[in-house]
């Protein structure tokens, strides 16, 4: 079903494929790749965030980095 919707999309022409590598050639033995970054970590007691928070939070970085002052 998944590709028979993806075919219907690409038939739109509003959308390409484009082929991703298979090989990612990354190196898993990095110990870098399993540092922890406090800052990406979860406040305590919290197992994750609602769309609402996400959505907040991906605003107002979005909003940062392009430099757009809220109205309000």
């Amino acid at each position: 079903m998944a590709s028979q919707k993806l075919a219907a999309l690409l038939a739109t022409g509003l959308f390409i494929q484009h082929d991703s590598p298979t090989d990612l050639d990354i190196d898993y033995s990095d110990p870098s790749l399993y540092e922890v970054d406090e800052q990406m970590a979860l406040p305590k007691g919290k197992d994750g965030y609602t769309p609402e928070e996400l959505r907040s939070m991906l605003i107002s970085d979005l909003n940062s980095i392009y430099d757009v002052k809220d109205a309000v």
